[in-house]
Order: structure tokens, then C-alpha cells, then sequence
């Protein structure tokens, strides 16, 4: 016992190794999981300069505003005839420091609109619009009526029967909705709610018309694995939107595709963009894999062509996720959530929805303003463009090579000879998921070379003179590096220098004369100095 005395007390003079170190970080380029609150977050400090800065740079010219087609959706309205207070409760939406065309969900349940057979009643939701938009908010009406929880006391004398689901364990427990009973009471429903003149309120911004489905809120379109566009009583679903909506058409959007609605004008919406490698490939909303693994968008797919309204949700960063309750969905801490948030509000971008849901919070304020100034541009009307250098591994049935390269929104970094570049910073995924084989489970978040190269949209660029170029890069090994813009010599800014910090940051350059072609394949490249190969993160190429 003396012995161990004398050692322990030798072990303290001499200064024994520390066994309560801090372990780092596993997602160390994005903060610790922090909840800001939407009426705090404020629009980042815009300085057209050349500098560079410690982290991500989401600025943008203080001109920009929200575009009437970017809807963020703040809250949810539960229950029309409970939730008053939710309503009251709700900031002014002038309030807010930042650009935002700010939009409330009121989820509807036909019982709620018809307790007795056949007398409809849709004056308190009337009501709920009005009072969101006396405080500057428009209203997305989302009207459920295929669960047994949803649909009347009064339909059960029709002895509908249950819908068999293709989960076990269901959330819901659904009708037949294809019953002609059931059937001709929902077309009835629509066109009461066509008849009380909600649809062509100007406050009313979208309409959902979804199906049945085992988890809550009607998701879907048509049955399960079955094309929609083939299903008598869907077509009549999708018929009678059409005609309650006439001339507002474009309000309307599915909890699934049919490309018959797609043909009357409708949108979509889908809800899982946490997962953010899903939907890849996706010809159905636009989302293409090309020979060399580069994931691109389909600028003629219905919905990209069309600008139609085109939803996704990103809100499941409650601290309950990482929880047994909801099955460590993603993980068993909120460690990895500031990453998941950052990775799925790009990936939103590069599939150009222009409706988001997400929480009452924010885990990165000023990069949610940017998405909120961004989200419903098109090509035509958009303020940048933008290049996330990433890579990631799906299974070989939905890419053939498992590679995806990039997120990308109007500028394309491509390897060419001499441009060769070599993905970096292995980023564990947050959850195992099922198109990602076992041990593919990682993403590379930059790219290293030399010479980096990246092309801009023609029709991005337009003859415009002054840019703000932004490069985020990793600070790792010695060297400089410059952003080349132009054939001339002149054309090349000022050297940025790496000095082995580790961290992420990101150098600014003003460019006064207009992107010019930098080689025959370029208009932008990052070159390294003598052998030096930077490792960049995102380009961001900002009209200003």
C-alpha cells in the first residue's frame, strides 16, 4: 500500500498524463448542437473585400430578399379548433431579421370539418388563415382524412374496411380509401373545401392532397407500389383538385408523384432530407448520376422546368431523436446533428425545393438565413451559385460505381487532365442506412489538387461584372494558394495562405470584370503554389 503511495505521489510531481483529456471531436467543423430560436437568427454580415475568416462564410448582399416562391414553414397548426393560442403565440413575421416568406401548416382532419354527414363547416380554419395573415404569415392547408382517427365517427355505418398496410406495427390505422363508399365522400370533401373559397385565398400558399399510409399525415399519392397514374379512383382523387383549384392550380402539391397531377400543374413534397444521400438517383424529381459519379439535376424534369412547388422536410433535430423513444433514429447523441443539418440544407438546395418545413430553431443561424434567401430561385433569378466538393458511397443497384460526387447549384467542379483531384476528410455518417453498404458509411466532405477547376452556368453568369468568389477550405499542410478568373495574368488574385490550423475557413475574393473562360474547360480554378494542393471544401460564385 506504501509503495503505491510513493508511486502515485511521484506521478504527481513529475506531472503524469492527464487521463480526463477532451476526446475530439468526431464532427469538429460545425459547433457544438445549439438551438437558436428563428426570431434570433439575423442575416450575416456582408463585406465585399477580399478577406478570410475562421468557419463558413453563408453572407450575401444585404439587397437580397426572399423570393415569394421560398416558403419556410415555422409551425404547425395541429388542431384548427384547439390551437388558437399557437396562432397568438406566433412573432409578427416582420419581426424576423433576416429574409424569410414565412408560412404556417394547418393540419385539417375531416371531423374536424364535417362532425355531422354532410354539413361542412371549414370557418375556423378561414379564420386561422386570416389571423396568420394579419401577422404577415401565409398558410399551407394540409386536410388528413384516411385514418380512422381522421375520417368522422358518422362513416362507420358504411362498413368500410381496413386498409391492409405494408409495415408491420403500424402509426396508422387506415380506411380502404379506394371503398366506393369511402370515395364518394372524399370527392364530396374536396368540393367543399373548393365550394367555402379557401383554395384561391391569396393567403392560402400551398394545398396538400395526399393517400393513406401507415405513418401519420396521409403521405403518399396512389397504393403502395403501385404506379398512381394507372388508378382509376387516384386520377378522380386528382381530378377534383384540379377543378377546385382552377386557375391556382400551382398551390396544389402531392405526398407522392404522379406524373398526371405533375401535367395538371400540381407539385410535390417529400420529408426525409435528414437522410440527406436519399433520392439518389431520382429521375422522377430531376436527380441523375452521371458516368464520372457526379450528381446532377435534370434541368428538363417537370418540376425543375416548371419551378412548380417543390417541398422537403428537415426537421427531425429534437434531442428525442437521439433517444430510445424514437429508436436513435440518428445515433445516441445530438454529437453528429449540426453536420446532419449542414449536409441536409444543401443537399435541399442542390434538388431546388422551394418549400422547406422546418423546427421552431435553427442549429446554424446564419447559414438557415442563406438557405431562407435561396430557397424558390431558379437559374434566372438566383443571386449565386455554388459547388459543395464532397463524396459518398451508395449501394451498386442504385449507382454503379457506388461513387456520388457533389452538391452542386449552378457551378460544377470536374476533374480533367491536369485537374485531378482526390477526395479528403473522412466524415463518419451519423446512422447506418439502407442504400449504403456495410462499411461505406462515411462521407468525404472536400477535395484535394493542385489544380481545381469549375465551370459556371452560362446563364448564371449573364455578362455580370462583379462577383464575390467564396472558397472554404480546410487550413491543413504549408503553402498558398490563388483563384484564377480570367486567360489574362492580371486575372488571379492574391495568394491565401495555409499554415497547418486544421480548421475550416474561408477566403473572399472581389472579382471587378466579369468571369472570364480561366482555361479552355474552366471559368474558375483554385491553384495551389508550386506543388501545393489545397483541400477546399465549397466555392460559392455570388452576383453582386
Amino acid at each position: 500500500m506504501l509503495r503505491q503511495f510513493v508511486i502515485f505521489s511521484l506521478l504527481l510531481m513529475i506531472g503524469a498524463p492527464s487521463f480526463s483529456q477532451e476526446v475530439p471531436p468526431l464532427y469538429p467543423y460545425w459547433g457544438e448542437y445549439n438551438k437558436t430560436p428563428l426570431i434570433e437568427v439575423q442575416t450575416p454580415l456582408w463585406k465585399a473585400e477580399d478577406h478570410v475568416i475562421d468557419g463558413w462564410d453563408w453572407s450575401f448582399p444585404n439587397h437580397i430578399k426572399a423570393m415569394p416562391k421560398g416558403l419556410i414553414c415555422v409551425n404547425r397548426i395541429f388542431n384548427p379548433l384547439k390551437q388558437r393560442k399557437k396562432i397568438d403565440q406566433l412573432p409578427n413575421a416582420w419581426e424576423y431579421q433576416f429574409p424569410i416568406t414565412p408560412v404556417v401548416s394547418h393540419w385539417v382532419q375531416w371531423h374536424h370539418v364535417e362532425a355531422e354527414e354532410g354539413k361542412y363547416d371549414f370557418s375556423v380554419l378561414k379564420e386561422n388563415i386570416e389571423l396568420c395573415a394579419e401577422k404577415g404569415y401565409g398558410s399551407i392547408v394540409r386536410l388528413h382524412s384516411s385514418a380512422i382517427d381522421f375520417a368522422p365517427d358518422w362513416i362507420k355505418k358504411y362498413n368500410i374496411p381496413i386498409r391492409t398496410e405494408h409495415k408491420k406495427n403500424p402509426m396508422k390505422t387506415n380506411y380502404d380509401v379506394s371503398h366506393p363508399e369511402f370515395h364518394k365522400r372524399y370527392l364530396a370533401l374536396i368540393q367543399a373545401l373548393g365550394d367555402s373559397g379557401i383554395p384561391h385565398m391569396n393567403d392560402v400558399k400551398g394545398l396538400f392532397v395526399g393517400y393513406a399510409s401507415p405513418s401519420n399525415g396521409d403521405e403518399g399519392i396512389g397504393p403502395h407500389n403501385q404506379n398512381p397514374d394507372t388508378v382509376q379512383h387516384v386520377i378522380e382523387r386528382l381530378d377534383q383538385w384540379a377543378k377546385i383549384t382552377k386557375g391556382v392550380e400551382e398551390k396544389v402539391f402531392m405526398g407522392g408523384v404522379s406524373q398526371y397531377g405533375l401535367k395538371k400543374g400540381f407539385g410535390i413534397r417529400r420529408g426525409f432530407v435528414e437522410m440527406y444521400l436519399y433520392k439518389i438517383p431520382s429521375a422522377e424529381i430531376g436527380q441523375k448520376v452521371n458516368k464520372e459519379g457526379y450528381l446532377i439535376v435534370d434541368e428538363e424534369n417537370e418540376i425543375i422546368k416548371n419551378n412548380s412547388f417543390h417541398g422537403e422536410e428537415n426537421e427531425e433535430y429534437e434531442t428525442v431523436w437521439a433517444t430510445s423513444k424514437r429508436g436513435y433514429r440518428f445515433g445516441h447523441s445530438t454529437d453528429s446533428f449540426p453536420y446532419r443539418y449542414f449536409s441536409s440544407n444543401l443537399r435541399l438546395l442542390q434538388m431546388r425545393c422551394s418549400y422547406v418545413l422546418f423546427n421552431e430553431f435553427t442549429l446554424n443561424p446564419e447559414m438557415f438565413a442563406w438557405v431562407s434567401a435561396s430557397l424558390g430561385r431558379t437559374v434566372n433569378d438566383a443571386f449565386e451559385g455554388w459547388s459543395v466538393l464532397r463524396e459518398s458511397r451508395l449501394k451498386n443497384h442504385y449507382v454503379p460505381n457506388k461513387k456520388v460526387k457533389n452538391f452542386e447549384r449552378w457551378v460544377y467542379q470536374r476533374d480533367s487532365k491536369g485537374y485531378e483531384t482526390t477526395p479528403v476528410i473522412k466524415m463518419k455518417q451519423p446512422v447506418k442506412t439502407w442504400y449504403v453498404d456495410e462499411g461505406d458509411d462515411y462521407d468525404y466532405i472536400g477535395r484535394k489538387g493542385n489544380k481545381i477547376g469549375f465551370k459556371v452556368d452560362e446563364k448564371l453568369k449573364k455578362e455580370h461584372k462583379k462577383w464575390v468568389i467564396k472558397v472554404s477550405y480546410f487550413d491543413n499542410g504549408n503553402g498558398t494558394f490563388s483563384l484564377k478568373y480570367g486567360e489574362n495574368k492580371k486575372d488571379i488574385s492574391n495568394p491565401v495562405s495555409v499554415s497547418n490550423t486544421g480548421k475550416i475557413k474561408t477566403a473572399t475574393f472581389v472579382i471587378w470584370n466579369g468571369i472570364g473562360k480561366s482555361s479552355e474547360n474552366f471559368d474558375l480554378e483554385i491553384i495551389g503554389d508550386n506543388d501545393f494542393a489545397p483541400e477546399v471544401s465549397m466555392l460559392r460564385a455570388i452576383k453582386y
